[in-house]
């Protein structure tokens, strides 16, 4: 702001900090639903000190409780979220493999009377595998889903054998039972999904698709979702007439069911399939469909306006895409529509900078510190 539009502009730029907000969870959730994730990360720094950890105290003797966990979680995953993986490495680095002793309730018997089993939150776990694939290491990070998964597997099957999660003797309610075991089922999925996505980025096309076939099981609910995906890997490597086929199981899984979601998901697929196959004016057609249904669907616009770009609607695409960002930019300063339209901008019009500095200004007035400038090509 300061460097493009100066500094009575950037001064009228309002943003929340980790001193404006109350020092508390309250807080952080506030700070993270603005999408202010770097001053998120600064509040979890200071709570974490009030608890003896965090900033300077590394390699000292150190007690954890479930919310201090529960705070390394969340400034693990926005730090993540940030793209400062090699951060959350080093921060992840005196944890180990998240199963030493003083991770235990049981450590802690005078705090946590009777209670059994790991403080470490289950999602704590998938971050810790999944950041190495983030790293350039996804063979580290298959290694350790998988440790992961037999885990997740050997608990469910303890509970379908009327045993506790550990394998001890457990005398449960039979109610108490079904929520474990449908809570263990969940995560299995998505530990398996995390599997599916890793072998894709590995461009392991056969595995990823027969990983996304097998969380099918564990979450049955989302099959239509997976399908979709299914079909969409199978058009990114130019299979069509595979992608056509899942795109069609789609179609009679969601005549099931109720509701605009399924068509939206039937409508888009077709959208997809067209694109593919590089008919513009088809795809186009589907993408509106869409938006008569759902007008603030930001893929449907996105994808669009592309389809008018190349279509040689230069003017037309430019127009879809400003009146997606003025009409709902609550929903969609999307960084990858900003990049499309800054891209169009260029092509249209020699006040292209004149325009991105008006997005620039708009985007300043909603968006938090997490914002990457870079999608308006400025410098």
């Amino acid at each position: 702001m300061l460097r493009f539009l100066g500094e009575r502009a950037a001064a009228k730029r309002q943003v929340l900090d980790a001193s404006s907000v109350e020092q508390s969870f309250a807080g952080l959730k506030q700070l993270i639903s603005c999408r202010n994730w770097r001053a998120a990360v600064d509040l979890c720094g200071r709570l974490l000190t009030a608890h003896g950890q965090g900033y300077g105290k590394s390699g000292l003797p150190t007690s954890h409780t479930a919310d201090s966990l529960q705070l390394w979680f969340v400034r693990l995953a926005l730090l993540v979220k940030l793209g400062l993986f090699q951060n959350a490495e080093m921060e992840f680095e005196p944890f180990g493999d998240l199963d030493q002793p003083d991770l235990y309730y049981e450590y802690y018997p005078h705090v946590y009377p009777g209670r059994r089993g790991s403080m470490v939150p289950f999602s704590m776990r998938v971050l810790h595998a999944e950041l190495q694939q983030y790293l350039g290491n996804p063979q580290e990070a298959l290694d350790r889903l998988h440790g992961l998964k037999a885990v997740c597997s050997k608990i469910l099957a303890h509970l379908e054998q009327g045993l506790a999660e550990d394998g001890s003797a457990s005398s449960i309610s039979q109610e108490n039972r079904q929520a474990s075991i449908q809570l263990w089922r969940a995560r299995l999925g998505r530990v398996t999904c995390s599997v599916a996505n890793c072998l894709l980025q590995m461009k392991d096309y056969v595995l990823a698709v027969d990983a996304y076939l097998a969380v099918i099981q564990y979450l049955p609910q989302q099959e239509p979702q997976l399908l979709s995906g299914i079909g969409r890997v199978f058009l990114q490597i130019g299979d069509i007439k595979t992608a056509e086929k899942y795109f069609q199981d789609v179609e009679k899984v969601t005549q099931k069911l109720d509701g605009l979601q399924g068509k939206t998901m039937v409508l888009m697929n077709r959208a997809f399939l067209h694109l593919g196959q590089n008919n513009f004016a088809e795809a186009h057609r589907f993408f509106t469909e869409i938006l008569r249904i759902e007008p603030s669907n930001a893929v449907a616009n996105n994808n669009a306006a592309v389809c008018l770009l190349y279509l040689g609607r230069l003017k037309d695409s430019v127009r879809q895409l400003e009146a997606m960002v003025q009409r709902q930019p609550r929903h969609c300063l999307h960084e990858s529509a900003l990049f499309n339209l800054t891209t169009m901008y260029e092509l249209e019009s020699s006040r292209s900078t004149q325009k991105k500095q008006a997005l620039l200004e708009a985007v300043a007035g909603r968006e938090g510190d997490s914002f990457n400038t870079q999608c308006l090509k400025l410098a």
